[in-house]
């Protein structure tokens, strides 16, 4: 049962990693992301991870 956790939240750290990566690359072009728009797409990455971590809770369960 921790495998498939794992596996999200290695996932999770990529999409992190990614968001990041896109951050630093947007900040050298014409219209860098604000603050705000970087930590909704942090805040999106949680989220949508959290709800595979629900559904993989529930049909653990199941």
């Amino acid at each position: 049962m921790t495998a498939p956790t794992q596996a999200l939240a290695d996932q999770e750290t990529a999409a992190l990693v990614q968001v990041e990566a896109e951050f630093a690359r947007r900040s050298h072009g014409f219209k860098p992301w604000t603050i705000r728009e970087y930590l909704d797409e942090i805040e999106s990455v949680h989220v949508r991870f959290n709800r595979l971590r629900h559904f993989q809770q529930k049909a653990v369960a199941a």
